[in-house]
């Protein structure tokens, strides 16, 4: 059985944030929007979505290993069944705010959503977070792959995926774009490189950062699945029945400010060629300074 653990923030829909609201709503050193949709952060849903498709793809492996063995032992066949099985967990942090999302992964086919319910949700606390989260594997796994998007908030910071790779002592790939099954149990990571992508086996267990992927929009449950889902509720698990702390440490957000993108604009009148020989003409002179 391959364990599968995608982690992933909850974040405003920043296009339906003013620039004014940046400003102003910073509470206890943190961004705060109420009445504002939160949406899963873009590359955490691009993890979930590739869990899900590596998901299906061992399905399709194994009932196709499935219908060669018919022909065999039933026992070759069992045997090609379990060693393709995949169950997927996720875990975030936060309040009930939280719940629709993984309340649509169990729609999905996660096995299990869990929410850390910790009164500091927010991105100045990722060393305390990942601390959390290396405790919650130790309990929950062993898991095999570990999946988390490159900026792991608001922020952007991109620590979280790095710090519970070195909690853990997990070997981590970042930038990865894609991952199947491998060779003798390793999976097959495609990953970005400063040369390009990079495509090798290795064993588990890993943790992926996943980049910007094209096309790796979660899927929409149906209203079947909805339904089919609504005995596996989301759990919700108590920081406190943890040993690690949430602390204050780490980098902690101080203040808010737009950056000026404008520019200097100036009127022309006149023919069109005129006006095209003048701005070359002074390009020509800027240059020469």
């Amino acid at each position: 059985m391959m364990n599968i653990l995608t982690v992933f923030n909850i974040i405003p829909d920043l296009d339906l944030i003013s620039e004014a609201e940046w400003a102003s709503d910073i509470v206890d050193t943190r961004l705060n929007f109420p009445g504002v949709k939160t949406v899963p952060e873009a590359q955490d849903e691009s993890a979930a979505e590739l869990a899900l498709r590596f998901r299906d793809a061992a399905a399709a492996a194994s009932a196709d290993s499935v219908a060669a063995a018919s022909a065999g032992s039933h026992a070759s066949a069992a045997a090609a069944a379990i060693d393709s099985e995949v169950r997927l967990t996720a875990v975030t942090f936060g309040n009930a705010v939280a719940d629709k999302a993984l309340r649509t992964l169990t729609a999905l086919g996660y096995q299990s959503a869990d929410r850390i319910d910790t009164d500091r949700p927010g991105p100045d606390n990722e060393e305390s977070h990942a601390a959390l989260l290396a405790e919650y594997c130790r309990k929950r796994g062993p898991f095999d792959l570990i999946l988390a998007g490159t900026q792991s908030s608001v922020s952007g910071f991109s620590q979280l995926p790095l710090l519970l790779a070195e909690a853990l002592q997990f070997p981590c790939i970042t930038e990865v774009t894609g991952f199947s099954a491998g060779a003798e149990g390793r999976i097959r990571i495609e990953h970005q490189t400063d040369t390009g992508i990079l495509s090798e086996d290795l064993p588990t267990p890993l943790l992926l950062t996943i980049g910007d992927v094209p096309d790796t929009c979660l899927r929409i449950p149906t209203l079947r699945q909805r339904k089919a889902s609504g005995s596996n509720p989301p759990s919700v698990i108590s920081a406190s029945e943890f040993s690690e702390e949430l602390k204050e440490n780490g980098i902690r957000l101080q203040s808010v400010s737009a950056i000026d993108q404008s520019r200097a604009a100036r009127q022309m009148e006149g023919d069109t060629d005129d006006i095209a020989k003048q701005i070359v003409q002074e390009y020509i002179r800027e240059g020469t300074r």
